[in-house]
């Protein structure tokens, strides 16, 4: 499944009055040192950090440095020279990775259909020693890999020092006091944290990696778990705004928003995404009760339910394959997404209709109500196998479609536990392979009454990740296949991503009461 979309001459839709209230909300960064690794090796021979600064380092040498955490930000390296005149640039490549393994893969061999550029490296010449190389780009790393590409026999390259400077816009001097029954949840906890924390920056990127945009799905998951963390409020309601500001010609929103230069929707439209955006405006406006943003978003919120009903369903009330086919709900391209969908779009008609309630607007807050009785009856009538006891989208058992079936509120609760277990595991069905798709297995668990089981499925999915040494939480976590990458390569995986951030909201609201 490739997410690329190309739509020749296209030209969003901008809104200058909501995005100039959305650059009005830009946060500043927030920054912090850390002075210099806590272990290194040359060519994989541990020496203490005092001693690197005096180990000459010739052609062919390599330099791992472990900083002891996650860190999103900028290196500096500080370059010195031993024995004779230096007669020519000292050429070296710097590479960075979030876990050790990423350095396993040769960025040549790499030819997934992501683009090669987001493989973190550089190369430099040092003309004159001795040098400060402030390296220029932000990286997402813990560990930087030096290797000394060539020097001269005249002289050798000296390593003196390495800091590096963090970026968010997160505030942890906001992050509440929590105790934990145990230290496994802990763990999760503020890895769930330092993962949302690393994705907060002047917007709530999906991944400090890549894309470093702004991606509908993740922020509705960034957003749940910084109401109960760093509260970045007006972060959440800028990026809302950036949402609603540029969108597609016809007003449908797009799955992602560009924000380096001006803001742009991206020529990609997901249907579970742009519908998405209603809960999350719901959830927003439950947290701060904020009615300009009721009053500025309500309109362009409604619109993605409408464009919806308009244009992706059957006359039986069922959505359509093509509009399935062009969701997103996992990673998978096995999967039937048509009772998923199913179930994302009575979800945004719930909050479409309190949305309107909020607004005093009874007519409508009745015509969404409706709606979404009448989608979830025709899933019961069409989509639900009484021989099976789950739902099926076309002849597919899926747990993609229960879980969002169980969440629209369209599965009985005495049933959904046993829907959950028998899709899990009937033969061929598709497994789940991230970290967004297991927040919705979760949550939905939790709607079903099962605690217990949500409660173990969190240690073991999330905690699973930790065991492997990461410190933040996986774009893409198959336990069955932990070096996967649904891009080609795991070396342009992204190792700390927005939308497997939830543990903590989880937690928080649901397992510490």
């Amino acid at each position: 499944m490739q997410l690329i979309s190309i739509i020749p001459g296209f030209q969003p839709k901008n809104d200058s009055r909501l995005l100039a209230k959305a650059e009005a909300l830009k946060p500043g960064l927030r920054y912090t040192q850390y002075p210099a690794p806590v272990s290194c090796r040359v060519n994989g021979r541990e020496i203490s950090f005092d001693a690197l600064p005096e180990q000459p380092l010739r052609k062919g040498d390599r330099v791992l440095l472990d900083f002891g955490r996650h860190i999103v930000g900028r290196l500096s390296l500080s370059l010195g020279q031993a024995g004779s005149f230096q007669d020519a640039p000292a050429y070296i490549r710097v590479a960075f990775a979030e876990i050790p393994g990423e350095f396993s893969e040769d960025p040549r061999q790499y030819s997934g259909w992501l683009s090669s550029s987001w493989i973190q490296q550089e190369e430099a010449h040092i003309d004159i020693l001795p040098a400060q190389l402030a390296l220029p780009r932000r990286y997402a790393f813990r560990y930087v890999l030096v290797t000394v590409l060539d020097t001269s026999p005249k002289y050798q390259l000296l390593l003196r020092g390495a800091c590096c400077t963090g970026e968010s816009s997160a505030d942890e001097s906001r992050l509440p006091a929590r105790s934990f029954p145990d230290e496994e949840l802990r763990q999760i906890y503020e890895a769930s944290l330092r993962t949302l924390g690393e994705c907060t920056q002047q917007v709530l990127e999906d991944g400090p990696k890549r894309d470093r945009r702004l991606w509908l799905g993740d922020l509705r998951l960034q957003a749940l778990t910084s109401y109960i963390s760093f509260r970045s409020i007006p972060l959440i309601k800028r990026c809302l705004y950036l949402f609603a500001g540029s969108r597609f010609p016809d007003g449908r929103m797009s799955a992602n928003v560009f924000t380096e230069k001006e803001p742009a929707a991206d020529d990609t439209y997901l249907t579970d995404y742009a519908l998405l955006f209603l809960p999350a405006l719901l959830e927003y406006l439950e947290e701060t009760d904020d009615k300009e943003a009721l009053e500025d978003l309500l309109s362009p919120a409604l619109f993605q339910a409408d464009w919806v009903l308009e244009h992706c369903l059957t006359q039986d009330g069922i959505v359509t394959e093509e509009a399935a086919a062009g969701s997103f709900i996992d990673w998978s391209d096995d999967l039937d997404r048509r009772a998923a969908l199913q179930g994302v779009l009575i979800q945004a008609l719930d909050a479409a209709a309190s949305l309107c309630a909020r607004a005093g607007d009874q007519t409508r807050e009745a015509f969404y109500q409706e709606k979404a009785e009448a989608l979830r009856q025709a899933a019961r009538r069409l989509l639900w196998s009484e021989a099976l006891g789950c739902f099926l989208a076309g002849n597919q058992v899926s747990v993609h479609s229960q879980i969002f079936m169980i969440l629209a509120g369209v599965m009985p609760p005495e049933k959904a536990a046993q829907a959950l277990d028998l899709a899990l595991r009937y033969p061929g069905s598709p497994r789940m392979s991230t970290p967004y798709m297991h927040h919705y297995y979760v949550m939905a668990l939790l709607k079903a009454g099962q605690r217990g089981p949500a409660e173990k499925h969190l240690r073991d999915y999330w905690g699973g990740m930790l065991r492997t040494g990461s410190d933040t939480f996986w774009e893409s976590w198959d336990p069955a296949d932990p070096d996967g990458s649904p891009y080609g390569g795991r070396i342009v995986n992204s190792y700390c991503h927005a939308w497997s951030c939830t543990p903590a909201y989880i937690i928080d609201r649901y397992l510490l009461k």
